[in-house]
Order: C-alpha cells, then structure tokens, then sequence
C-alpha cells in the first residue's frame, strides 16, 4: 500500500475474496497508476470504487454460485471474441423483434466495414472520457487479489449492475461471464483495465486505444452492444468511433 493513504480496510468477500481498501486524498489518478503498476508484485488490483467493508457486506447479497474462484474458472472457459460475436447478434436480435421491417436499416451500424468507410485513421487522440472520476477530492481504491482486471466481476459481484441492457429472447442479460469476456477481450486487443466501477457507472483505462479506421470501428461497435446507453451520452456507433474509441480512457453508463 503506497504512503498517503488513510482509513485502510481489510474484509473478505461471501466467496472468500480477500479486500482491502482506503481512502486517496488527492491525485487519484497518478495513485491508482502506481497501484496498477506494482499489481504485478502484490497480486492486488486497484479499482475506483466503494470501500471494502461495503463491498464485502453486499457480496452477501449474491449467491456464491456466481462470485468467488469457481465462478472466475468458469467464466474464464468463455472465448472472449466467441462471446462478443453472441453479445452482438442478441442485441441485433433484439432490435429486430422491436424494429422490424422498415427500421433494419439501424442495424447496418453494426457492420464495421460499412461504420469504417465514414472514419479515418487516428493522428490525434481526442481526450481520454473521465465522466465519473473527473473531479478533484477524496476517492476509495478498492484492492482485490486478481490476477487481472477483467477477473473482478465474477470474483466480487455487484460491482458493475448494467440496467437496460437488452438482448434477444435466447440471451436477454449480461451475465457474470459477458463481463468477463468483454474486458478480457478489451484488455487483451487494447490494453484496457478496470478503472472505477459505480454499479450502472464504469470506466476503464486504455493503453493501446485503435488507430486504424476498421480496428476503430470494431471496437464502437463492441461498445455500442456492450452499453447501448452510449446513445444517450455521445450518440450513433460513428460519434463512439470518433469521439471515444481511440481515446486513452472509456467510460459507460447505463440509464
């Protein structure tokens, strides 16, 4: 744990995560950095978040079939891209059974040849998205033994609760494991971590956002399925692709 930081918490999760938390008074940002970059020595993962004794009272609330080490081994089986593939076609899926006929032409959004052709390459970032963490005062860091990021949500449940995520009949919800596969894959094609996790609020820090027009466009549409509240907050799958995508910090919402 790095000097500076105060009201320091130990808790262990229903199935049996250990926790530790504190309280950062000022830059927040450069501490979670230093965290992350000594998670490979500790084994413990920073996160943005509430404190550890909240944390561990609500994992209480869930049912270890789906927090906990057997959860993570299982959720880990999940091919990441298989998944995102299944994440979108339920979200196509779903708009179809809403919107058929005449308003399928939406759904072109989702072909990231076609979303491509309207982008350019990245010669200039535009700023990283800290909707939620942007402002100056006190913040808890949460620390969870993971071996990554991406292992957190089925390792400490309630951390992340989307509302209104909408699929097909087949897969209506995200489940443990959608979260899971969706970071891992993030994390492993852009160099995405967990960052801060509010329930419907969520961030994550990238360090190889795309560049080329296509590799752009198919992570929008990733995001564009993975939180289709992005609507409201920056617009079509072209505005994520310009305005978020390529950035070096996401952040998601869902109403």
């Amino acid at each position: 744990m790095l000097p500076g930081l105060t009201e320091v918490q130990e808790w262990t999760t229903a199935g049996g995560v250990p926790l530790m938390s504190a309280v950062i008074p000022a830059d927040h940002h450069q501490v979670w950095r230093q965290l992350r970059a000594e998670h490979r020595h500790t084994g413990w993962y920073p996160l943005l978040t509430w404190g550890a004794a909240v944390v561990a009272e609500d994992s209480f609330e869930y049912s270890n079939d789906i927090q906990g080490p057997e959860a993570l081994a299982r959720a880990l089986e999940v091919d990441p891209a298989e998944r995102m593939e299944l994440l979108t076609r339920s979200v196509i899926g779903w708009g179809l059974e809403e919107y058929p006929g005449s308003e399928i032409e939406e759904f072109r959004e989702h072909d990231p040849e076609l979303l491509a052709a309207e982008l350019v390459p990245v010669t200039t970032r535009p700023p990283g998205r800290r909707i939620y963490t942007s402002a100056e005062g006190e913040y808890e860091v949460l620390l969870v033994q993971a071996t990554a990021g991406y292992e957190i949500p089925a390792l400490v449940p309630g951390l992340i609760r989307p509302a209104n995520w909408f699929g097909a009949e087949w897969h209506p919800d995200l489940t443990i494991e959608d979260h899971v596969a969706v970071y891992r894959l993030w994390h492993h094609k852009y160099g995405a971590d967990l960052y801060f996790a509010g329930g419907s609020q969520l961030e994550l820090a990238v360090t190889r956002p795309p560049v080329t027009p296509l590799e752009t466009a198919k992570c929008a549409i990733e995001q564009w399925v993975y939180c289709g509240d992005l609507a409201q907050k920056l617009g079509d799958p072209v505005d994520v692709a310009r305005r978020q995508a390529p950035a070096d910090h996401w952040s998601f919402w869902w109403d």
